[in-house]
């Protein structure tokens, strides 16, 4: 009996010391953890796909009979959708995290972060895709196909092909019921998942979106005008010779400028009251030295091919220095070569259709800037030159719930960003950094007398 009642105390004491082992490991590890929230990984459902493997494996006259269900992800506690759909020559396997509404309580939106859509053979039985919606966007995802004993992955960013081809050791039957941070750690020898993971920066993001929200509220204070600009001390003149302008407007640059006026004057106030504006001289500066395309210098006074180029250069150079006393601005300073997924091109930038993307990855990379772009491609006729013709503005960030803002400016009016992509499927855009700043005003303006 002696030796029982040691034993069991024994036993007793190593199972306290044991469980006292796993608090102070689990309370390290919390410490351990970055101060930073991860608002951008979604709610695994691994458990609910191994429970119903034997479904998804099942023979076609069992999982025809099978009808949608919700249930609750034993490792989360959050609920799930899955359901079976049949399309042509396939079955789709849907597993749906349940995503908060603030009117009908809770929604299992399809195209949501985390959805996992299984695609398998009617006829054969053969899996032959997975996707996976990686946030609230429908043309963000990886799609992974069967290749040889392993398989394949393709990685869309915002309709941007980012990724392409890349292998996996792990057969697609396998991956149907892995947790998805298996797909991460198998891939991560070349992508990048921080583009999704990274951490959410609350200070920087606002800043870019108390910005956008003061330009909404005045956009129905402004006119519209060929040429407009505010001077330097808010007159409205005509940007090509500094006349009055009495149609008091702008257009695509001249609002670029007052937007950008809404950072630089809050840093310079004039001792006789009221704020500096920037100086349209110094921003209709031409760059002939570091021009590249000799056909485009034959018509420079002609045509002015690089206008929107040295514009939003030079606006973001003069605010680069006001803010870097001492330095002298280079364009590299305010130039976005960086984005690894597509080569920049001197003067020209990237293509359009890539854009979202890209305004995205400096959104996470480097967030706290708005941008200013000026489209280009080819323009006029005899000769046909390739032309930065038109000037925007992006105020692009991201929620504390994780969804990207890519908002888009053009001439003293909000477009619809996928409008925007639409009327520019072929041409390129060069983008420009300014640093967002709390400190924001943008000028007044007067409006329009039945005198002038």
């Amino acid at each position: 009996m002696e030796r029982k009642s040691d034993r069991l105390i024994f036993l007793q004491l190593r199972k306290m010391v044991l469980g006292l082992f796993i608090v102070i490991q689990v309370f390290a590890v919390i410490a351990l953890l970055p101060a930073h929230s991860y608002n951008y990984s979604f709610t695994e459902t691994h458990d609910i796909r191994r429970e119903f493997k034997h479904l998804i494996t099942a023979p076609n006259n069992e999982v025809a009979r099978q009808q949608a269900m919700i249930l609750e992800c034993f490792l989360t506690g959050k609920k799930v959708r899955f359901q079976v759909v049949r399309e042509s020559d396939s079955y789709y396997f849907v597993f749906i995290n349940e995503r908060a509404n603030l009117l009908h309580g809770s929604e299992f939106p399809m195209v949501s972060a985390g959805t996992y859509i299984i695609r398998r053979d009617a006829m054969s039985g053969v899996f032959t895709q997975i996707k996976i919606f990686l946030n609230n966007d429908p043309d963000t995802f990886v799609r992974i196909a069967p290749h040889n004993e392993g398989s394949i992955l393709e990685f869309s960013l915002f309709n941007s092909m980012v990724y392409r081809n890349i292998l996996i050791p792990m057969s697609i039957d396998r991956l149907i019921t892995e947790p998805f941070e298996t797909i991460v750690k198998l891939s991560e020898y070349i992508i990048n998942w921080n583009m999704l993971y990274a951490f959410y920066n609350e200070t920087e993001n606002k800043l870019v979106m108390n910005i956008s929200r003061e330009i909404d509220k005045r956009l129905h204070t402004l006119n519209d005008s060929d040429d407009g600009a505010q001077a330097w001390n808010g007159d409205f003149v005509f940007i090509r010779n500094n006349e009055p302008n009495p149609g008091k407007g702008f257009n695509c640059s001249g609002f670029a400028k007052w937007v950008a006026d809404g950072i630089y004057s809050a840093k310079n106030h004039s001792p006789s009251g009221g704020n500096r504006l920037m100086d349209i001289e110094v921003l209709k500066k031409k760059h002939l030295d570091t021009r590249k395309d000799t056909l485009a210098l034959a018509y420079e006074n002609e045509r002015d091919p690089f206008f929107g180029l040295d514009w939003t250069r030079n606006i973001a150079m003069t605010i680069y220095e006001h803010n870097n006393l001492r330095r002298r601005a280079r364009f590299s300073d305010v130039d976005i070569r960086d984005f690894p997924y597509e080569d920049y091109s001197d003067d020209i930038g990237y293509s359009v259709a890539n854009l979202k993307a890209i305004l995205y990855y400096l959104t996470v990379t480097d967030p706290g800037y708005i941008y200013l772009g000026s489209v280009n491609g080819n323009f006029g006729k005899d000769p046909v030159l390739r032309q930065h013709y038109h000037v925007v503005v992006f105020t692009p960030y991201i929620d504390s719930n994780g969804n990207f803002f890519p908002i888009v400016y053009e001439r003293n009016t909000k477009r619809p960003f996928n409008d925007f992509l639409r009327r520019n499927p072929r041409e390129s855009i060069h983008l420009v950094r300014i640093k967002a700043e709390e400190a924001f005003f943008l000028s007044e303006i007067p409006p329009i007398s039945d005198s002038e």
